[in-house]
């Protein structure tokens, strides 16, 4: 499994217009828990105003090979990382 770390950089707090920035990505079985144990640290470094208006996403991709023409996009996941 690879997962990928996700930056939604957002206009506004809607989140309804994001540029995505891929962060970071790890390979493996704990791939994800180890990404999701990272979002936390990284969105409290975030300004308070950033925290309203930007995300970061952990995004599971598949390992089976794709067709040549076909293009990933990253997918608008509604999911809040709140303490």
């Amino acid at each position: 499994m690879t997962v990928f770390l996700l930056l939604y950089l957002c206009a506004d707090t809607t989140r309804m217009d994001c540029q995505v920035v891929k962060a970071d990505s790890w390979n493996g079985p704990h791939a994800y828990e180890r990404c999701i144990d990272v979002v936390p640290g990284l969105t409290e470094a975030l300004t308070a105003r950033n925290r309203e208006r930007h995300r970061f996403v952990c995004e599971i991709q598949s390992d089976a090979p794709q067709p040549a023409d076909h293009v990933s996009r990253p997918t608008f996941i509604h999911q809040s990382f709140r303490m």
